[in-house]
């Protein structure tokens, strides 16, 4: 049997085994113009299996991208094949969402792909992943610092994603393509080695192959062990996982307590913590801290963990701080990052006075408008309601108050003329409390 024909028998077999292409699931197959989504195309047709194109034209390359749209259409009308064509605004989308032009490309497709497979009720979205783009991810995630999932690589399917050709090494697809005559562009940046995938496909995978030249067949035969040993890795570290990893609001809790009575803390912690980028020699930090004084931070460009009395506590960063907003005497709402603040003006008349902590009843003719709403800031202080015209910083009334350090970050204060009014939430001042020669009122409620 030739190369070809090996190929596409170890197509089929591995699509049946996988439960994955068949002659009865209607494809979207993902194609670039490159050679192995047009090697893709072509087992395709060959095994006789139903599908429709898709491709992207992200305006990256100029002309080559154009050329490369064109090659994709042709072979679509050579298939007699329904294709599908978007032009995307990549540097735009990049600059808009302060993110890489790589992860752009990869959001602005994927997102496409799921939209037509809806529309046109497709089974499954195709891509031409293969072996040895499995093996650069594995050897990347090792580099970048994986727990045990990284070696398992690319998934074979995840939800209706599918990669029919995960078996297949390059130097097959090249044969098969050779022996097919079959046209394909090669994108030039594939050349470069600015791109860390592109470094360890040109020189580190080289240098590995001089030391085992069969590298591609020894990884890709253990990939499925590393598959099955991760669902057995995470069964077993799942079992002490249950009230580790507390979520209130946006925030994760991880008691303290439970993490001293845990004998693989350190792996468990690193395998739920690792997704919010923090590397192992923090984890190991964490817990030489357990009996230290609260305070300690432990940063990433994604989150931040903070440990107080009881709990580290896990607060993923925002994009950006808020800082101060002004209040007009006729506003009526104000909205802020992640609440919001509603403004009534009452008559003695209409005061009904309630326990709500979240609602503040301030007089009126006391306030100097407009007033500000901000972030407490170091410094700050205010003489709390009930406590008889007694001045307190607000950092001891936060830490009387046995506040969370994460949630003292997030506290507003409304202020007029220098003086904290109202502490939301929490506190009022006794300076602007309703008294009885009070005439008209300012409610305001926390949202």
């Amino acid at each position: 049997m030739n190369k070809h024909k090996d190929l596409l028998q170890k197509f089929t077999d591995f699509n049946r085994l996988k439960h994955l292409a068949s002659r009865k699931k209607q494809c979207l197959l993902t194609v670039s113009g490159g050679m192995d989504s047009m090697v893709m195309c072509h087992l395709f047709q060959q095994a006789g299996f139903p599908f429709a194109i898709a491709h992207c034209n992200f305006n990256l390359r100029g002309a080559e991208s154009d050329a490369d749209e064109d090659l994709v259409r042709t072979i679509a009308a050579k298939y007699k094949v329904e294709i599908f064509v978007k032009s995307f605004p990549t540097k735009e989308y990049a600059t808009l969402k302060n993110i890489s032009i790589q992860l752009a490309a990869r959001e602005l497709r994927y997102t496409w792909f799921e939209e037509l497979r809806k529309d046109w009720k497709l089974d499954l979205i195709a891509t031409a992943h293969h072996l040895n783009d499995n093996i650069e991810t594995i050897i990347y995630n090792l580099i970048k610092g994986t727990g045990i999932r990284g070696l398992r690589g690319i998934p074979v399917r995840h939800e209706h994603i599918i990669r029919p050709m995960l078996f297949a090494a390059r130097e097959e697809i090249e044969a098969y393509q050779k022996q097919h005559q079959l046209l394909y562009r090669e994108d030039s940046s594939n050349a470069e080695d600015k791109y860390a995938r592109n470094n360890i496909r040109h020189n580190l995978i080289p240098l590995m192959k001089e030391i085992n030249p069969s590298l591609e067949k020894t990884l890709g035969d253990k990939i499925d062990l590393f598959s099955e040993l991760e669902a057995l890795y995470e069964k077993q570290n799942n079992k002490p996982v249950k009230g580790l990893f507390l979520e209130r609001k946006d925030d994760i809790y991880i008691p303290i307590l439970k993490l001293k009575k845990l004998k693989n803390a350190s792996t468990i912690l690193f395998e739920h913590l690792k997704d919010f980028g923090f590397n192992a020699e923090q984890i190991e930090d964490m817990l030489a801290n357990l009996d230290n004084i609260p305070g300690k931070q432990f940063l990433t460009d994604k989150a931040r963990i903070i440990k107080d009395r009881r709990f580290f506590i896990l607060t993923q960063l925002a994009q950006k701080d808020f800082t101060a907003q002004l209040i007009q005497k006729d506003d009526t709402e104000i909205k802020l990052p992640g609440a919001s603040l509603k403004l009534t003006t009452l008559n003695i008349e209409q005061l009904k006075i309630t326990a709500d902590k979240n609602t503040a009843f301030i007089d009126l003719s006391k306030l100097e408008f407009p007033l500000i709403v901000r972030h407490w800031q170091q410094g700050d202080y205010f003489y709390p309601f009930g406590m008889k015209m007694k001045k307190k910083k607000l950092k001891k009334f936060f830490t009387d108050q046995k506040i969370a350090l994460n949630q003292k970050e997030t506290i507003w204060v409304i202020e007029s003329n220098q003086k904290i009014v109202w502490v939301a939430g929490h506190r009022m001042d006794e300076r602007f409390k309703v008294m009885t020669n009070t005439v008209e009122i300012l409610k305001v409620q926390l949202k």
